[in-house]
């Protein structure tokens, strides 16, 4: 049984090694036989926002915030709840960015 990650590779190198040679050859193929797309295509882009109560919001911050709260409940539920605040504060990172650049767009707007 191996006992680090290095010592599994080195003692499998001859089940990873075709892998890798194959990706590498897939990928040379693929930018050579490639052609650039010339003709630009417009492409209908839909708002990222939606109307609550008259206020515009992300929709991938709405999204983002219930897997967040979703999350929180079940590790709270689950009673692990040193770890659960532990990464629900690291978790809430992205959360609060948006929020922070969602604020700054606004405010830049305003003057």
């Amino acid at each position: 049984m191996e006992t680090t990650i290095t010592q599994f590779i080195v003692e499998n190198i001859f089940l990873f090694l075709p892998l890798v040679i194959t990706g590498i050859i897939i990928t040379i193929l693929l930018c050579i036989i490639s052609k650039k797309e010339t003709s630009p295509e417009d492409e209908a882009l839909a708002s990222d926002y939606i109307t609550i109560f008259s206020q515009p919001i992300n929709i991938y911050l709405i999204i983002y915030f219930f897997i967040w709260i979703t999350i929180f409940l079940i590790g709270l539920f689950s009673e692990f709840f040193i770890p659960t605040l532990i990464n629900g504060a690291i978790a809430a990172i992205p959360l609060c960015l948006l929020l922070f650049i969602n604020y700054k767009k606004r405010m830049k707007k305003v003057s």
